[in-house]
């Protein structure tokens, strides 16, 4: 995370005293540790180092799917079920950025009533402009949720089409939702889903052409590559509850199946990516301060006038 900051800061608190507040408050000290983390504020860096040992414990579930397919409406549903088999639960929804605020524009908590009525905590979280569905920080907002005791999160993807693959670097399961009537559009996204997906759930499954879909993304599945976990195709209808119950039982069998083997392997490669592409993404701050505004642009006039190639000065600049 970097040191820029979109809120104005909070001088009464700092990291030492927030972690001291989540044992006394700990729904108002996660919810400030999440805004610290969204602002990128370097607070949320100290608080996490100091409190990173109690962190890893939540198990997550990625909900991801094209924007119109009830996403959140269906998140709430398991978020409910979750909750009254003694989970505690919390949601993290994705949402694009108001080009004026700067904050997530949908609010999925407006549509999230039943899962805050069991004491879901659920946060709503801007893009702020990542091409994919989700943010750069979402790994430790999961993190301040695990703080909050969050034994179960739910990260609801934004729906911005092929950049949701993603969800994979962070959900120990990924659902991925569709719904009737995008025409081709789910035939493009079949080799996507087929990927990413633990479990395909056709959502408004009241709709005309719900069998059909299901359908055709059963036979997908059984045509694709061999693996150690067939994704099920289940329809639901999630306004009206139906189906809720067999798509709970198959992520809960999905979770039964991550823990008996692949799991801690799986946690551990995801690691490993995210800590590459951290490293990665320091070492270039770091180069690019070093190499400076005035040697690259230097550089780029040279390339301009053909004075020189652009994988040359690339080399000069990185050397």
């Amino acid at each position: 995370m970097s040191t820029s900051s979109a809120r104005s800061p909070e001088p009464d608190l700092d990291a030492a005293a927030l972690v001291a507040m989540l044992d006394i408050q700990p729904q108002r000290a996660a919810a400030r540790l999440l805004s610290w983390i969204e602002d990128e504020d370097p607070r949320a860096v100290a608080a996490l180092q100091a409190t990173w040992s109690r962190t890893g414990n939540g198990y997550v579930i990625g909900v991801t799917g094209p924007p119109g397919a009830g996403k959140s409406t269906l998140v709430d549903c398991l978020a409910v079920h979750a909750a009254a088999q003694g989970h505690t639960v919390g949601v993290l929804a994705v949402d694009p950025t108001s080009p004026f605020s700067g904050g997530a524009v949908l609010g999925d908590r407006l549509r999230m009533n039943g899962a805050q009525q069991q004491g879901v905590f659920i946060r709503s979280v801007a893009t702020r402009g990542h091409l994919g569905g989700l943010t750069a920080t979402t790994r430790y907002l999961v993190n301040a949720l695990e703080l909050l005791g969050c034994d179960l999160v739910f990260v609801e993807t934004v729906g911005a089409g092929q950049g949701d693959v993603e969800v994979v670097q962070l959900a120990d399961t990924t659902v991925v939702v569709e719904v009737p009537g995008l025409g081709d559009e789910v035939q493009a996204q079949k080799a996507g889903i087929l990927e990413i997906g633990d479990l395909l759930l056709v959502n408004k499954s009241d709709r005309p052409g719900a069998d059909r879909l299901a359908q055709e993304l059963l036979s997908a599945v059984e045509l694709g590559e061999m693996r150690d976990w067939q994704p099920p195709v289940l329809q639901v209808t999630a306004i009206e509850g139906t189906g809720i119950d067999a798509a709970w039982d198959a992520i809960a069998d999905h979770r039964v199946h991550m823990e008996a083997g692949p799991l801690a392997d799986d946690r551990l490669a995801r690691q490993m990516r995210e800590l590459q592409q951290q490293l990665q993404q320091q070492l270039f701050r770091d180069r690019m301060v070093t190499i400076g505004d005035k040697a690259l642009r230097s550089a780029a006039e040279r390339v301009l006038a053909r004075r020189s190639d652009p994988f040359s000065a690339i080399d000069r600049l990185a050397n």
